[in-house]
């Protein structure tokens, strides 16, 4: 089992979501759609759960990925589940202020959704009164046909039957175009008006036709559905026999579809999901650890070994200089007098050797008691040029065979 679900979710993530992509919603959502439909919703679930935690994900992503795991508890009747990804969609959804009204205007209507479904029609008709109609244009055209079809519910409910029957046919119309496969959403519920006006023909044609549309497209929860209003609708003509053997159809549906069993290995496939991810976060950290503690332990090798380098072209460089004053020093002495009291003082004849322009120059400035440094500023070459010069001359002179003059 656990091998199995970590195949699928390396699978689904790795085809959904590319390195710096963020989601594509329509493609997700027809995906996650048809996973539902067919009663995969672990696929579901571990797919919009692998992407959440995906990187890159804006937050307008994120509410469109909690908005799909909404709907796919929503499908399985499990409200309170349901509920709370609404909830967590919303918080996300309104972080963009660029989907502010889409969010708002949505996840208003999916209350209103929550709140039919619950029977509660006085709380319906109060979040009808607080939708702005020239904000529908943000639903799609399956939202808005289920919210067209909410309006001829409550129609019906006040007895305007002509008003209801226009909203039904209208939301019809529109998921005939769109989403054909919700069509039995509506048709039911045009069973239910055909029944209450007692049009027993068009009551059968609604039932008719919405069966067809769930069994064509194989969702079982439609399928259900047609058949519990089925039983209604000769429960209200008080046909016993038929309600009954209806009835017993809607049983056998009831226990294949089986929402709160599916709903409950939802909710322990997600926490088996987190406990998994938060494993590995901790394995991650062990080796970030592990990983910090090589690098640090190479980092300082490298800088002890830097730091002796450092001593030693230090201690090197100090000899050189020192050599180099010791040689212009025997330079200086050699070019202005003997350092022999007993010999009468000898100039050097410059012109006897073979010097070049530069080695004169440097010759001159040594006399002037200039440092290579203050020698290199003035000629405007490096300092390296000058000792480079001085060892020239030193050798051109001959100074360490001339050490008695």
């Amino acid at each position: 089992m656990n091998n199995k679900i970590l195949f699928i979710f390396f699978t689904l993530f790795f085809t959904q979501v590319g390195i710096g992509n963020t989601i594509n919603s329509e493609i997700l959502k027809k995906e996650i759609s048809y996973y539902n439909e067919i009663g995969s919703f672990d696929k579901s679930i571990i797919k919009l759960d692998s992407i959440i935690h995906s990187k890159n994900v804006t937050n307008y992503d994120l509410y469109n990925l909690y908005l799909l795991k909404y709907l796919t508890y929503k499908t399985l009747l499990n409200y309170p589940e349901a509920e709370e990804n609404l909830n967590v969609a919303e918080k996300y959804g309104l972080k963009s202020s660029k989907y502010k009204v889409e969010v708002e205007t949505r996840v208003l209507i999916e209350r209103i959704f929550i709140q039919f479904d619950y029977l509660k029609y006085d709380k319906v008709k109060e979040l009808l009164q607080k939708v702005n109609k020239s904000n529908l244009k943000y639903l799609d055209a399956e939202t808005y046909g289920f919210y067209i079809s909410v309006l001829g519910t409550m129609n019906s409910l006040n007895k305007n039957y002509i008003q209801a029957e226009k909203d039904y046919l209208e939301g019809i119309e529109i998921l005939k175009q769109k989403s054909p496969k919700h069509l039995p959403n509506i048709y039911r519920k045009l069973l239910h008006l055909y029944t209450e006006t007692k049009d027993n023909k068009k009551a059968l044609e609604a039932f008719n036709k919405g069966l067809y549309y769930a069994k064509h497209y194989s969702i079982k929860l439609y399928i259900l559905n047609m058949y519990e209003s089925l039983t209604w609708y000769y429960a209200q003509n008080e046909d016993w026999e038929k309600a009954y053997k209806t009835r017993l159809i809607v049983n056998d549906l009831a226990t294949d579809y089986d929402a709160i069993n599916q709903s409950g290995k939802l909710q322990n496939l997600e926490r088996e999901i987190i406990n998994k991810r938060n494993d590995l976060e901790v394995r991650n950290q062990k080796n970030i650890r592990l990983f910090l503690v090589i690098i640090s332990t190479i980092l300082i090798i490298l800088l002890i070994v830097l730091y002796k380098f450092y001593k030693i072209n230090i201690e090197k460089r100090k000899l050189v200089e020192n050599e180099n004053e010791r040689m212009r020093n025997k330079l200086s002495d050699l070019i202005n007098h003997s350092n022999n009291a007993n010999q009468v003082e000898k100039k050097i004849i410059l012109s006897d050797y073979n010097l070049s322009e530069r080695q004169l120059d440097i010759i001159e400035l040594v006399k002037k008691g200039f440092t290579n440094k203050e020698i290199a500023t003035e000629l405007y070459i490096s300092e390296n040029t000058v000792k480079y010069h001085l060892k020239v001359i030193y050798n051109t002179l001959g100074i360490e065979s001339r050490n008695s003059l």
